[in-house]
């Protein structure tokens, strides 16, 4: 693919390959709770072939293999994939692929589950990407996906997204789960289930994962601060044991084909 630098695809690249490492220790990612809801609302088993979009890191993945089934974790950061293949190393029938999840390279129908986990946020062209792991899975197969949401108020969405562009210029959206779920069905998938789940974060992880610097974490401190009284961006920031915190609201959202 040719890519201008500056587009949201090349930042994404950049800033994953940088923080590969510290994203393999995200609070929100290794999160077993999480995994064992999401694999749990999926169906996954042993007799599955499963391909796991964005896979970061690989936990998904590792979910997967966990129950033996076979899994594909694709990625188009290749620093991702190789911390990927650590994790996934002995665990069972898995593979990794370097891939766009805007032009997944697998054929039509090849897969009983496609998941996608706290990624979509980061897609230029989630309808497509989307539209992709449609394609790819078999009929009456499931597509999973999972992401961090913001609030269904229009203000309060528009200043934790102000906020996340800030604290990382590769995000390009926090989404309402409305808007995932509505273009989820415009693939022509049937959604089946919808699934709310909270995380706690603190603040300095926050800005450490983004990358912000130090001049712009502590504005974007300052906004978290005054964002508290009415809780202006859905985050609901609060100080615990002289720590800010703030929760993520995430979104797994189950179709089928």
């Amino acid at each position: 693919m040719n890519e201008q630098s500056s587009s949201p695809q090349s930042r994404t690249r950049q800033l994953f390959g940088d923080k590969s490492k510290e994203y393999a220790s995200s609070s929100l990612l290794v999160d077993r709770e999480n995994l064992a809801l999401v694999m749990d609302l999926a169906g996954i088993s042993e007799r599955d072939r499963v391909l796991d979009v964005a896979t970061g890191t690989g936990y998904m993945a590792m979910a997967v293999a966990e129950v033996n089934a076979e899994v594909i974790a694709s990625d188009f950061t290749l620093e991702m994939l190789l911390e990927a293949r650590e994790a996934l190393e002995g665990g069972g029938k898995t593979e990794l692929a370097l891939a766009d999840a805007d032009r997944l390279a697998f054929a039509d129908n090849s897969f009983d589950a496609v998941t996608c986990r706290v990624s979509i946020h980061h897609f230029a062209n989630p309808q497509l990407a989307i539209g992709e792991m449609a394609r790819v899975c078999k009929p009456d197969g499931r597509v999973v996906i999972m992401d961090v949401v913001s609030s269904e108020d229009k203000s309060k969405s528009d200043l934790h997204n102000k906020m996340g562009k800030l604290r990382d210029s590769s995000e390009v959206r926090q989404w309402q789960r409305s808007e995932i779920e509505r273009m989820v069905k415009e693939t022509g998938l049937t959604v089946t289930e919808v699934e709310s789940w909270s995380h706690v974060m603190a603040f300095d992880e926050w800005i450490r994962l983004g990358g912000a610097d130090s001049e712009t974490a502590e504005r974007l401190r300052e906004m978290m601060i005054d964002s508290m009284n009415g809780d202006k961006a859905g985050m609901k920031p609060e100080f615990r044991d002289g720590e800010l915190v703030f929760t993520w609201t995430t979104g797994i959202i189950v179709a089928r084909k």
